[in-house]
């Protein structure tokens, strides 16, 4: 090898040197992403509701769109409304006459008095209701309303001083209560029919309660057209 030859040799070893050394200083790769773990650190959106804010919505939205009652109402406590409906709920059911408050039985005589004066003009609608209840407790029976008619529920009990009656809509809606304390108890007292606006029939719950005393009950339906 000739010295020339040796020279090229010597400066392509140095310049290529130079080469590598200038790469692993300035030209190193870009830095890293952020993690995932950084990016889920984010805060969360300033306009994402509340849960607790949507919950108070929702229970608000259900209570405004719960129905009108039928008849007079006298209990507005929620919580003393749901016991009702659940003691009602949990009751056993009144054995059912078919012909409604009809023949000489005298708990049929009885409503049938009943109802002429609280539900005068109306005829018997279903069943006739009954069944025996200790004092403070409960039967029920389901009674259907339908569109183009108005109803009272009368009740009667020969021995029972204060029997009242409670009309629901599941789950726990009261539409209508007597509101009396005696042993003739209706719901929906002339003049004032319950005239539902339903477009289609609804089975309302009657709760039958013996409030003071025992005895025997009868409960019948009435209604007439509008």
């Amino acid at each position: 090898m000739n010295r020339t030859t040796a020279n090229l040799l010597v400066l392509s070893g140095i310049f290529g040197a130079g080469a590598v050394t200038a790469m692993a200083c300035g030209g190193g790769p870009a830095e890293a992403p952020q993690s995932p773990a950084n990016a889920s650190a984010a805060p969360a959106a300033s306009g994402a509701p509340a849960t607790g804010d949507s919950s108070a919505a929702s229970a608000s939205a259900a209570a405004s769109a719960a129905p009108s009652p039928l008849a007079s109402v006298l209990i507005t406590d929620s919580g003393t409304v749901q016991k009702l409906f659940d003691a009602a709920n949990a009751a056993p059911a009144a054995t059912l006459k078919a012909g409604g408050a009809t023949g000489a039985d005298p708990l049929a005589k009885g409503v049938r008095e009943n109802a002429k004066a609280g539900a005068p003009g109306m005829d018997p609608d279903g069943p006739l209701a009954l069944g025996s209840l200790k004092e403070k407790q409960h039967l029920q029976t389901d009674v259907t309303l339908k569109p183009g008619r108005c109803y009272a529920v009368v009740g009667y009990s020969p021995k029972i001083k204060d029997l009242d009656l409670h009309l629901f809509l599941p789950p726990g809606i009261l539409s209508g209560q007597d509101t009396t304390d005696d042993n003739k108890p209706v719901i929906g007292r002339a003049p004032d029919w319950m005239c539902p606006g339903a477009t289609t029939a609804i089975t309302y719950k009657v709760d039958i309660f013996a409030d003071d005393g025992a005895g025997e009950i009868a409960v019948q339906l009435y209604s007439k057209g509008k």
